[in-house]
């Protein structure tokens, strides 16, 4: 790639600042870190020498689960509770999380990905019972609603955005509308409540968690993009669409034109409407790999997690008919292979056609896409300020330019409380998703956020924030980066129930795939219960369904 390509690109995709010659401002001191996920782990896939190795051991267990993310640690607490305890979890990283691990800088823990958990509503009763079996909801209201630990529930406030260079609470940029546009807001809501908690002729919800649960009278708006039904309902503000697209690109990594229209709504609607339910959100300071890590001690304080997780581990064939799983231990350097009755592939189902015998995976190659992302963790010496709304744990700058936009910033030390946080510094959680128009920029972009080096991505990175702080530079402690080629399964137009999700998730002799994207939409419920599912379906063959 040429030198005028690559900074286009960076400009472009990686928050829209130039990168011309450096001005007066003074220069980040610190030595930016790649932290996390390895994406040189993931590649070793690539090499035909896995295969010329000689099996040092073999072990039979009952079910085998590929990844260690919310999937793989979802499906070990239904094995778990349905008394089948032979079950081991490969993880090819060091730790376990997946896109929901956790990292730590010396000032607090941070998300290295996904960073909180709404709470959920009354249909999704098993996602209830993991939260009551972690300790998280705490007793019932006399109506059965539950109570949840407070220190969990996310302290106010929780929303600011930064808009004509003042922050202002919440998210939608009301500065300056006219009567048309502050119109258009209500109409949008005003839809929003006709359909909320809706049923159909059969008393199922419209929108439900997860997705393949909603009912189907309004399944067609899956085929047209959420801008275009935008367009059919006359609603053409850019404060609304621009709040919009943000709610897509922060729960899919997609802008409105790339979203689902089922999808879009669904985001709004599967939860009960932020003005009407009475959740509320569950976040910990290292993000939702907090919230494993407190499901994987759960399973520990009833069975012997180290013999059953085994991280460093990368799985590099299988046989489905057989059962039979090779696995590389990357830290001895032995090929292990387990013969299982059920193998749950907990792991991005893309990678799954890579490890099957050539032809074997009935799944198109291009019929899932993900969107890759950066995320940043930077420790400042103060808390970030600003003129206007207060400090919150989600700041989200306004910016016009669809092509310039990024998410803003989380505070990771939000649920210590404003005093201590103010003397103590901060650690803030920088996201960016790199939404690409087509499957082309996509690879582009995941190339280049592969291939820059940290200096150039820091640079990115403190350019963009400096639009909210421009006196960032002078705070920053350390930072690190954390990349994610595949981060997000992106729901397009189709995809939802275009057929291609029943065939990612059907068996495959003695496999079933059960990660996030397999159920379309890339949230913590995708995971959860697409891996009761396959456990369910584990637990069959194994005879103890």
């Amino acid at each position: 790639m040429d030198l005028s390509r690559r900074k286009l690109l960076i400009a472009g995709t990686l928050g829209g600042a130039s990168l011309g010659c450096r001005d007066s401002r003074e220069a980040a001191s610190v030595e930016p870190l790649f932290v996390g996920q390895s994406p040189e782990r993931g590649h070793l896939l690539r090499s035909a020498a896995l295969l010329d190795h000689p099996i040092d051991e073999r072990r039979k267990h009952g079910v085998v689960i590929v990844g260690g993310g919310a999937a793989g640690l979802s499906a070990a607490w239904r094995l778990h509770k349905a008394g089948m305890h032979d079950f081991v979890i490969l993880e090819l990283e060091p730790a376990l999380g997946g896109t929901a691990r956790s990292g730590a800088l010396p000032r607090s823990a941070h998300p290295m990905g996904a960073h909180y958990l709404p709470t959920p509503p009354p249909e999704c009763s098993e996602l209830r019972s993991l939260l009551a079996d972690l300790g998280l909801i705490v007793g019932y209201e006399h109506d059965g609603t539950p109570e949840y630990r407070t220190t969990a529930i996310c302290a106010a406030p929780e929303e600011r955005h930064f808009f004509h260079g003042t922050w202002h609470p919440g998210l939608y940029p009301a500065d300056g509308e006219t009567a048309d546009e502050a119109d258009q807001w209500a109409r949008f809501w005003d839809r929003l409540r006709a359909l909320d908690r809706a049923r159909d002729g059969s008393g199922e919800l419209l929108f439900r968690l997860p997705v393949r649960r909603s009912a189907g009278r309004l399944r067609g708006l899956d085929r047209m993009s959420m801008a275009a039904w935008l367009d059919e309902q006359g609603l053409t503000s850019w404060r609304l669409r621009w709040y919009v697209d943000y709610a897509c690109r922060d729960d899919y990594g997609c802008t409105l034109d790339q979203t689902s229209a089922f999808a879009g709504l669904h985001h709004f609607l599967a939860r009960g409407l932020e003005d009407t339910r009475d959740g509320a959100l569950l976040t910990w300071p290292g993000g939702n790999g907090e919230l494993l890590g407190a499901l994987h001690d759960h399973l520990g304080a009833h069975l012997d997690m180290g013999e059953r997780v085994l991280a460093d581990h990368l799985v590099y064939a299988i046989d489905p008919e057989r059962g039979r799983v090779r696995v590389r231990d990357l830290s001895a350097g032995r090929s292990v292979e387990i013969e299982a009755e059920a193998v749950l592939w907990a792991a991005p189902r893309f990678v799954l056609r890579h490890v099957l015998p050539r032809g074997r995976d009935p799944l198109a190659p291009e019929a899932l896409s993900y969107a890759p992302w950066l995320v940043a963790n930077l420790e400042l010496t103060r808390s970030p300020g600003g003129v206007g709304a207060s400090l919150a744990w989600d700041n989200v700058p306004v910016i016009e330019d669809p092509a310039a936009r990024n998410l803003g910033y989380v505070l990771a030390t939000h649920q210590e409380g404003r005093d201590q946080a103010i003397e103590a510094g901060a650690v803030i959680t920088y996201y960016q998703p790199l939404a690409a128009a087509d499957p082309q920029g996509l690879a582009e972009a995941r190339a280049l956020l592969l291939a820059s080096d940290a200096r150039e991505l820091s640079e990115q990175v403190l350019r963009a924030l400096e639009h909210m702080h421009p006196a960032i530079r002078r705070q920053l402690r350390a930072l690190h980066l954390h990349r994610w080629g595949h981060a997000m399964i992106r729901p397009i137009p189709g995809l939802l129930f275009g057929g291609a999700l029943d065939t990612a998730r059907a068996p495959i002799g003695r496999v079933r795939a059960c990660a996030t994207d397999v159920g379309g939409l890339p949230l913590f419920e995708e995971a959860f219960y697409g891996a009761l599912e396959a456990a369910d379906w584990a637990l069959a063959r194994v005879g103890r369904g």
